[in-house]
């Protein structure tokens, strides 16, 4: 290897000597210009011979020294009841979590072991906490999947029945409670059935094939709680119908008060003129950002392979709730 001088190296540490030298005088553009040809040095070095930095790592290392808050999905399978921890929580909203597989398993040591409380979420209300039972990587290997060589991290633990969400905090989120008065649920279902659901696609007359599921939570979009109203046809509809024709296997609609009542703000079917859509399933409403509005938080239907994961998040905006964030990852990371 040669380890001569370069020519303007040289330069600089004659023009230096100089410099030192009591007797003489040097203007300041000299010395300017061997600053520059000194920083000119140094560049050209850094892109010969970079330093050996984990970037990836550096960037997560960042993020996980902030201790954020991080939302979670439950899943439940054959092998137990996963935490999974999806994106992080903060005043700018949620932001998918993406890691490098060290930072991964740093996030299972510092998120996920062994007495790691979390806060569980039916609707809009806050549980008492639960308990990890174990992270990720606590000993052997927590789940696997075939042909899957980096999994996203999750925690074992026991949730109670209508949990679908989690936080990491160590403070529930903000909750606007709104009740309803007396009667005004049953009012506002008949409206539903007898004019919104037939307008949306549900005919009165196959009414009764439908399960209907009613959720109400605070939202803080309006004064009143927002209604979730979901009716599901257990019945597959083949796919060679034609799409415009076809009654939806599933109709979603949310609804929120208005000047003259009750009105939709969100409706979500799963038949459309491009074809069948997934069906969708309510989560829940979290206010993430502290801004006293709850956003609405979706998932797909829990047959749907591979989809246990995907979330769909919508604030409200105006008079209706508008897409904000979508979650579409699986468990294997590569």
């Amino acid at each position: 290897m040669d380890f001569r001088p370069l020519a303007y190296e040289t330069a600089c540490v004659s023009i230096l000597s100089r410099i030192l030298r009591p007797s003489r005088a040097v203007s300041t553009g000299a010395v300017a210009m061997c600053a520059l040809s000194l920083a000119a040095c140094d560049a050209v070095k850094g892109k010969l011979y970079p330093e050996a930095v984990d970037r990836g790592w550096q960037s997560d290392s960042t993020l996980l020294a902030a201790s954020p808050a991080v939302l979670m999905r439950v899943v439940r399978g054959k092998e137990g009841t996963r935490a999974v921890p999806l994106a992080t929580i903060d005043g700018k909203g949620v932001r998918t979590l993406s890691l490098t597989p060290r930072g991964w398993r740093a996030l299972d040591v510092q998120l996920l072991y062994e007495g790691r409380r979390f806060v569980p979420y039916r609707g809009s209300e806050p549980l008492g906490a639960i308990v990890s039972r174990r992270g990720m990587w606590e000993g052997a290997t927590l789940d696997s999947l075939p042909r899957c060589s980096q999994m996203l991290p999750a925690a074992a633990v026991a949730v109670p029945d209508g949990v679908e969400l989690l936080t990491s905090g160590s403070k529930a989120l903000p909750v606007r409670a709104n009740g309803l008065a007396t009667g005004e649920l049953d009012r506002v279902l008949s409206v539903v059935s007898l004019l919104v659901a037939p307008s949306a696609g549900v005919p009165m007359s196959k009414m009764s094939r439908y399960r209907r599921t009613v959720q109400v939570v605070g939202t803080g979009a309006t004064a009143s709680p927002t209604i979730v109203v979901t009716y599901s046809d257990p019945q597959e509809l083949p796919e060679g119908a034609l799409r415009m024709a076809e009654r939806p296997r599933q109709l979603v609609l949310v609804l929120d008060k208005g000047a003259y009542g009750y009105r939709p703000s969100l409706t979500l079917a799963d038949v459309s003129a491009a074809g069948l859509t997934p069906r969708r399933r309510f989560l829940g409403a979290l206010d993430t950002d502290g801004d006293g509005r709850a956003e609405l938080f979706f998932g797909l239907g829990e047959s749907i392979e591979r989809g246990e994961l995907a979330t769909f998040s919508y604030r409200f905006r105006g008079d209706a709730w508008i897409a904000d964030w979508e979650y579409l990852r699986t468990r294997c990371l590569g």
